[in-house]
């Protein structure tokens, strides 16, 4: 019995040992899962390179936002949100489209006279924008928005609200909302105002003035802006690559840090709640009707290829 109990004690003491041995590990953030296909309806493809996902936007004919990519973007976010069992630091998001990136919200969802269809639903698409910009904003994840086409309205407030972006010489970023009697409803108005200034963005919402990538890297709208696709692909896979060699918790840490000077939620909210209001005015709805007809039903014609300048041509009524 006496040498049974001090083999007993013996490995408890080896045990002991080996423990106060161990290196000691910093706690770690929740790593992220991805999925390993395209979800729903296809208009979002990705592809993982180590830590890093590209997730490419493929909407045709103008990568509305409609309840196609908003249910397939959202799903995608949602399992980076909800994940837990890979070490996903970087994700890029670029178009497949050479003249868009997201070309604006569905103005179907806008229009009582001319709804979304079914399988569509008005309030999920809405719903799906905000829980999507808010997760582009708040997760521990750095997302790289890589632009080199026209965005505008909900694709705009999406680009504003990730990490870095940077934009090619086909890049055009404006608001239409000024068009339809509204507002950026979905972060644009907040988030603009922190990247460029108060008189800026009045500037730029007020007018529905498209920018170019240059002078959206000059005002701070964009970080950089890139001669060719191919150097903006270089530059930005170059940074995704250097961002991801470094640890996953100091990533996340930086980023929940320097979000202390984001928007308040309280803002953000009173931005939706009259945007919800004034979509329901006859403003809005005579407004949306036109732009459907004028558009081609929101169709890849020359009203979207010069949609600033075409906005106040619909509202003129010529």
């Amino acid at each position: 019995m006496y040498l049974i109990i001090q083999s007993i004690c013996l490995s408890l003491l080896l045990l002991t040992l080996q423990t106060s041995a161990a290196p000691k590990t910093s706690p770690s953030f929740p790593k992220i899962q991805t999925r390993n296909s395209s979800p729903g309806y296809g208009t979002l493809s990705t592809t993982t390179n180590g830590s890093i996902i590209r997730a490419t936007i493929n909407n045709p004919p103008i990568n509305l936002w409609d309840y196609k990519l908003a249910a397939d973007f959202s799903s995608f976010v949602d399992g980076l949100a909800h994940n837990n069992n890979t070490g996903i630091k970087v994700v890029i998001i670029s178009s497949a489209n050479p003249d868009f990136f997201i070309a604006h919200y569905d103005i179907h969802v806008l229009d009582a006279a001319s709804p979304v269809s079914p399988p569509g639903n008005a309030t999920d698409i809405g719903l799906q924008l905000i829980r999507t910009r808010s997760n582009l904003a708040t997760l521990p994840v750095i997302f790289i928005t890589e632009i080199n086409g026209r965005t505008s309205g909900a694709g705009n407030e999406l680009v504003v609200q990730t990490d870095i972006r940077y934009a090619g010489p086909n890049a055009l970023l404006s608001h239409l909302e000024v068009g339809f009697g509204l507002l950026p409803g979905a972060g644009g108005v907040q988030f603009l105002v922190k990247l460029i200034g108060r008189a800026r963005a009045l500037e730029y919402i007020l007018s529905g003035r498209s920018v170019d990538a240059a002078t959206a890297a000059a005002i701070g709208w964009v970080n950089k802006a890139f001669g060719s696709q191919q150097e903006l692909r270089s530059e930005v896979e170059a940074l995704a690559a250097r961002i991801a060699a470094f640890p996953e918790q100091g990533l996340a840490a930086i980023k929940a840090r320097v979000n202390v000077q984001k928007p308040s939620d309280a803002d953000l909210q009173g931005d939706l709640d009259l945007f919800d209001q004034l979509a329901a005015t006859n403003v809005t709805q005579e407004a949306s009707d036109r732009f459907l007809e004028l558009s081609g039903d929101e169709t890849a014609d020359s009203f979207e290829l010069n949609l600033s300048d075409d906005l106040v041509e619909m509202d003129s009524g010529s």
